[in-house]
């Protein structure tokens, strides 16, 4: 029986990922608080439970990151900056962190901030996340994909927290506000690619490698994030070193080829590709010249299709109120990826997920006990 729920107070989600998971278990804690248990949550997802999860990290799981300035963690957010100084100043990093703690997930920390388990394997987490849910025995896994929110009449709340790819027509069928659908972390190919396959190279700018098609890493992906509305192509520079410490390194060995100084910052491979004149005396190159090779400039032509690690668009800001709760219908919330957010490489994106789930867990407690006359602090 596909819709199990028998209670007057039925709850359905659609999407099992990291932001519907997480907002199922705040429910739960949230009617607990108040020692409320008529009602039922099904999970609606085509896919298995939190699959999405695993590949995150590199199958670490980037859980979150440790910086604690609201400001300076919202500034990794290319869209819904603005909106989620009141998301994250309700529920930040620090109470995502203590949650995964007292289900038994420790944690630590990197040099970049990016906190991952102590496991280092998201599969661990996905299993203490659902072990954690399963135990109250109040929700029910359905494998099916909603196309239309008409598929669930009978839910008094409905959490639509599903990915990007497949929650257009959900939008549709309530005339939600939203942008399209578009690759924000993501490879880029570029034109003339003459670069070496597989190098990787440490820039002033951030970390990157040179892939068959393209260019890619964390740098890449912030980069495509930045330009994720412009159209192609578009041109791309990138600060590989600094100038004074090439120009300290001619001025100390004038006599020495120009490609083994400027191979002292880059790769040898790339530094032969980018110098016309590798065994050229250092001291024969013009400042110009000193200067272009401490930067490189790429034409991007496009995303690798099927590759992107997160989309923008989803649903308009705008449209939703504060608690993420659809202006155009009274029962319907949003989370997690469907919105308008998204963030750089980091543990960002998740821990939209994690805060978005948790402020839609507590209005949609909220709503259903003032339909029942109880009294919500």
């Amino acid at each position: 029986m596909e819709q199990s729920c028998k209670t007057k107070n039925k709850i359905a989600i659609i999407g099992a990922g990291p932001s519907g998971i997480y907002c199922a278990i705040n429910i739960i804690l949230e009617f607990n608080n108040y020692n409320y248990s008529d009602y039922f949550i099904d999970i609606y997802d085509k896919s298995q439970p939190l699959n999405t999860l695993l590949p995150t990290g590199g199958g670490r799981c980037n859980i979150t990151n440790a910086q604690s300035d609201l400001r300076t963690f919202i500034s990794n957010y290319p869209r819904g900056e603005k909106f989620l100084y009141s998301i994250f100043s309700r529920h930040s990093n620090s109470d995502t962190i203590n949650f995964f703690n007292s289900i038994g997930i420790n944690t630590y920390s990197e040099d970049d901030l990016r906190i991952f388990p102590k496991s280092n394997s998201a599969k661990d987490v996905k299993n203490k996340l659902l072990n954690y849910l399963n135990k109250f025995n109040k929700t029910n896994f359905i494998n099916k994909k909603i196309n239309s929110i008409s598929q669930l009449k009978n839910y008094d709340a409905i959490i639509v927290s599903a990915g990007s790819k497949t929650s257009e027509n959900i939008l549709k069928s309530i005339k939600q506000p939203y942008f399209e659908f578009k690759p924000s972390l993501c490879s880029l190919k570029i034109k003339n690619n003459i670069y070496p396959k597989g190098v990787s190279v440490k820039s002033l700018d951030g970390d990157f490698i040179f892939t068959n098609q393209g260019i890619s890493g964390p740098l890449i992906y912030k980069i495509s994030a930045q330009n994720a509305l412009k159209e192609f192509p578009y041109q791309i520079k990138i600060r590989l070193f600094e100038y004074s410490k090439l120009k300290e390194l001619v001025d100390k060995y004038p006599k020495k080829s120009i490609g083994n100084l400027v191979s002292s910052f880059i790769p040898k491979s790339l530094a032969r590709v980018i110098i016309k004149d590798y065994s050229k005396n250092a001291c024969e190159i013009s400042k110009k010249e000193l200067e272009s090779l401490c930067s490189i400039e790429f034409c991007a032509i496009g995303h690798l299709k099927g590759e992107e690690i997160v989309n923008c668009g989803g649903v308009d800001l705008d449209s939703i109120d504060k608690n993420c709760k659809s202006k155009i219908k009274n029962n319907i919330w949003f989370c997690g990826e469907i919105l308008n957010i998204d963030g750089y490489c980091g543990g960002f994106n998740l821990q939209n997920c994690w805060s978005g789930g948790y402020i839609v867990a507590l209005d949609v407690v909220k709503f259903i006990l003032n339909k029942k006359g109880i009294k919500y602090v």
